[in-house]
């Protein structure tokens, strides 16, 4: 399987980046942008036909300023941003001047060109759904209804009269008259560098909100250290399990398991070996039981083992191979010497569509795992009186 590119892996991550480090690269793609369409307003006015057409002198005018401020403010904002992760510095103002710039960049923008082309609404659609899973929701709230608000305005004045709209134009390049080609062309140039970033971005962030979705899924469900299912998950998979024995008239193999002497461990060589146990435990379990099987940890050094559709004697040989491979599966202490680690294990087999609780069952392999205990452990001990003994 091929690895992914650190970078690659960086950019899928973005929603664990600080907020200083999206704006920073934000910023450098707007900068781009705003680079981008400052060259095709310099050749259009200086090398087209279209702005003896189309273009004010005044509008032209105005658009060169607006763009040298979209280009300085967000150059400005990519060097604010490199200087604290530089010097690995963060700033509560650095976000939101960022927020507020896009807002005063592309309104001044949309103003220029037309507050009713598809590039305004482009940006109205597209900015927003980034900014909410990127920043959340308040703080682009805030910066959406401002710049709402302000669009609703300017079309309001320039309804009245009391705003020029679209100053960059002498006539509008797309009405019921006139069309220029030319026009539809840069606008789509305009939208598809914008539109692809905006779909890239908010597939790269549902994706990882996704896996962390599944992330918290799976640790709500499974124990941290060894990764078996924890309690809850469990008993949810016993219940079921319970039930399907008790439909289909099939025999269920439930096993509470204990690791003898684990409080002396933890004692004597500290937690972190206790926890190396555990985890060493839990592969051999995973790697004794069968598909159909289910383990988890339901507290410190217990776990339950069930084995759906097993008869006595297949129980038996599961769990006499899991306590074999338990004892055969040392942990090496720092010195270099081997810990050697045993488990007792109480088992009952539900069967005969017994009208019993999951609870009961574990009550009555509690029992039995009691009386491994007193035998002198390092055994299993079933309900229906007979024992495995220790090899």
């Amino acid at each position: 399987m091929r690895k992914r590119p650190a970078s690659l892996l960086a950019l899928y991550r973005l929603l664990e980046w600080s907020d200083r480090d999206k704006c920073l690269l934000l910023s450098v793609a707007l900068f781009a942008y705003m680079s981008f369409v400052f060259v095709w307003h310099l050749f259009t006015i200086h090398f087209t036909s279209f702005a003896e057409r189309f273009v004010s002198p005044e509008g032209a005018e105005v658009m060169s300023q607006v763009m040298q401020l979209n280009v300085a403010g967000w150059l400005v904002l990519i060097l604010w941003g490199a200087a604290l992760r530089r010097w690995r510095r963060h700033s509560v103002f650095y976000p939101a001047i960022f927020m507020s710039f896009f807002s005063i960049g592309f309104l001044l923008l949309g103003w220029t060109i037309g507050l009713y082309s598809p590039m305004t609404g482009m940006v109205l659609v597209g900015s927003p759904l980034v900014g909410f899973i990127l920043f959340g929701f308040p703080r682009v709230a805030w910066n959406f209804a401002f710049t709402v608000l302000v669009v609703l305005l300017l079309a309001w004045l320039s309804v009245q009269g009391y705003s020029v709209h679209a100053i960059y134009f002498v006539k509008y390049p797309i009405s019921q008259d006139l069309l220029s080609y030319y026009w539809i062309a840069s606008t789509v140039a305009f939208m598809v560098p914008f539109i692809t970033v905006v779909i890239i971005l908010v597939a790269l962030l549902l994706r990882r909100w996704a896996y962390r979705e599944a992330q918290v899924r799976d640790q709500a469900l499974h124990d941290p250290l060894t990764g078996l299912a924890n309690r809850r998950e469990l008993f949810v998979r016993f219940g079921n399990e319970l039930a399907r024995a008790r439909r289909t008239e099939q025999p269920l193999g439930v096993c509470l398991m204990d690791l003898d002497h684990f409080k002396r461990i933890n004692d004597t060589y500290g937690h972190g070996i206790g926890d190396e146990v555990l985890v060493r435990v839990a592969e051999v379990l995973r790697h004794c039981l069968r598909e159909t099987d289910l383990v988890g940890r339901i507290g410190g050094e217990e776990f339950v083992l069930l084995l759906p559709d097993t008869e006595l004697g297949g129980v038996e040989s599961v769990i006499e191979r899991c306590r074999a491979s338990i004892e055969r599966s040392p942990v090496t202490l720092e010195d270099g010497s081997p810990l050697l680690v045993s488990a007792s294990f109480g088992v009952v087999i539900y069967e005969n569509g017994e009208e019993i609780s999951a609870n009961e069952l574990i009550s009555r392999a509690d029992e039995m795992l009691y009386r491994a205990k007193a035998a002198g452990r390092n055994r299993a001990e079933f309900w229906s009186g007979g024992a495995v003994a220790a090899c």
